[in-house]
């Protein structure tokens, strides 16, 4: 006996998916189920309860779909599936599909999915066709139990950066349960909160705080008594007039972009302004050379005030 019509028409919008319960209610008995999954049947079971009307390969949709169909009712995208649903290039690659269920719900974890309970399910976003948490919830998620600050710094400073969420929510959102590796998160947080919008920005303000010579800079706010566009520093001293940019191949190096710097920094000379320009890399290979740069160039510049 094939499928009923309307099963199928059913399972067409959901990627060729149906559950059990979904096979009943539309005609089929648990003989034609067992049938349809046997030998020489069309269909393969993906979880309990949770079928594929189809033979052959499953793409990731596929298991998408199958986890929120096993998941159930109030079921949404969390982690880096999430991240990446919402365009954000730091998003963990290798992480497991996490779906976010509400804490009634008790599912087991899939060979291709985890399952992570919450007692105050937000209210998710339909981003291809699937509900995802929001931004916030899902960069948390996917920082859960990381290890590397760099990592969670890069993806919090993203979606921040982009728009997608801001550093009071990620505050509420953190502050709203429990974490795992809440730590790196809260610190993450706080730099961003200082006005730090990339990893290796957050790496500066490490490094400055660690000097016993330098006060905290200003961290992306446009410069003062600027005419014309203007002009944001990553870093800067305004009563030193020195500027710290970060130089990244990835921003400053590509296309126009050389032009877009150099007439910057035109602009920053024109003005009396000092320019440190740092690469992550010397960041993270030659810390102590590129602090004392920094350190002599502010001190240098506020004695020629001082004269």
């Amino acid at each position: 006996m094939e499928a009923p019509g309307e099963l199928m028409r059913l399972a067409a919008g959901q990627d060729g998916l149906v559950t059990r319960r979904q096979a009943l209610a539309h005609g089929m008995s648990p003989q034609q189920i067992r049938h349809a999954l046997g030998r020489g049947g069309r269909w393969q079971r993906l979880a309990a309860g949770v079928y594929a009307t189809f033979t052959g390969p499953l793409s990731p949709r596929h298991r998408i779909q199958a986890a929120l169909l096993y998941a159930g009712a109030g079921a949404m995208v969390t982690g880096g599936q999430a991240c990446r649903a919402y365009g954000l290039r730091y998003a963990p690659h290798h992480d497991p599909l996490t779906v976010l269920v509400p804490w009634s719900a008790r599912p087991a974890r899939l060979p291709f999915a985890q399952m992570r309970r919450t007692r105050s399910p937000p209210d998710p976003r339909l981003l291809a066709g699937f509900p995802v948490a929001p931004p916030e919830r899902s960069v948390l998620d996917a920082c859960a139990g990381a290890r590397s600050l760099r990592t969670v710094r890069a993806l919090l400073c993203e979606a921040v950066q982009v728009g997608l969420t801001t550093p009071e929510r990620l505050s509420a959102e953190l502050a709203g349960g429990r974490w795992n590796g809440a730590g790196l998160a809260r610190r993450a947080i706080e730099d961003i909160h200082a006005g730090c919008r990339s990893a290796p920005e957050c790496e500066l303000r490490d490094l400055v705080r660690s000097s016993l010579l330098l006060d905290e800079p200003r961290w992306n706010r446009p410069l003062p008594d600027v005419t014309g566009p203007p002009l944001i520093p990553d870093a800067c001293w305004p009563d030193a007039r020195v500027v710290v940019e970060i130089d990244s191949a990835e921003w400053h190096r590509l296309g126009d972009r050389v032009e877009q710097t150099e007439r910057r920094r035109a602009r920053y000379a024109a003005l009396g302004w000092v320019v440190l320009p740092v690469s992550p890399g010397r960041l993270r290979d030659e810390a102590a050379a590129v602090l004392a740069e920094i350190e002599a160039a502010v001190l240098a510049a506020r004695q020629r005030g001082a004269e």
